[in-house]
């Protein structure tokens, strides 16, 4: 699919989600956000922060990260785990319902960051920078 087709399909279903923001409508957007997931945990969209789990998009896929602390020492443990979309908690996806263009501003000002300090040749910055540009249209 090319990068103008996915851009149409994720600010139509921004659209259906903020006039209707279901659980199965915010899942829709974030399915159509993952093309466009950075690859790396600290480039991660995050979405949700949920009992000591968070939920982020990560190079086209949905992951459970969770962080603590190891139990002999001060030492910090991390595991990560794949997610199925239809598997995110209904819990998950309230912080997006609240504020849905609030969340499109971060995810574009997430990528923005993420757009300046990718490598020049990566192959989702061109897909990136259209997704930028038609967000900033879109949330005037």
């Amino acid at each position: 699919m090319s990068a103008s087709r996915e851009i149409e399909e994720l600010l139509s279903a921004y659209r259906k989600a903020l006039n209707e923001p279901s659980d199965e409508n915010i899942i829709r957007m974030l399915a159509a956000l993952l093309p466009f997931s950075p690859p790396g945990i600290e480039w991660g969209i995050e979405f949700s922060s949920l009992a000591g789990i968070t939920y982020m998009l990560e190079n086209g896929r949905v992951l459970a990260v969770k962080v603590s602390r190891d139990e002999f020492g001060p030492f910090m443990q991390t595991s990560i785990a794949p997610v199925k979309l239809e598997a995110i908690p209904t819990q998950a996806l309230k912080s997006i319902q609240k504020d849905v263009g609030g969340f499109l501003e971060r995810v574009r000002n997430h990528l923005t960051s993420w757009l300046r300090m990718a490598p020049a040749k990566h192959p989702k910055r061109e897909a990136i920078r259209e997704l930028i540009e038609a967000l900033t249209n879109e949330l005037k």
